[in-house]
């Protein structure tokens, strides 16, 4: 799905992606959903995502994973800058991002 998602609406070169996670009530289910997202003519579209079976934030550990399942998709893919709020901070998470391990 991700592959067919970015062949309609990713951009030439270098991508601009948005991380973020959204919850909500579904009847008496609880969604918790972090996504990866290909920013493209001012929206943001979800190419990959996760459901967290638990409610609040996403881990270091849980958006690793949504990052490794990006590589694995699109291991030559260049981004040019990855946006996120916040909720996305932490030591080990920044870490991750700078240095890759």
């Amino acid at each position: 799905m991700a592959t067919l998602i970015a062949s309609l609406f990713a951009p030439e070169g270098r991508w601009q992606l948005s991380i973020d996670r959204t919850n909500w009530m579904f009847g008496i289910f609880k969604i918790n959903i972090l996504f990866l997202a290909i920013n493209y003519k001012g929206m943001s579209i979800p190419i990959l995502w996760t459901l967290l079976p638990k409610k609040g934030c996403s881990n270091t550990t849980e958006r690793v994973e949504l990052l490794k399942r990006f590589r694995k998709i699109f291991p030559e893919q260049a981004i040019q800058r990855l946006l996120m709020d916040r909720e996305f901070k932490g030591k080990q998470w920044l870490k991750y991002l700078v240095h890759g391990n």
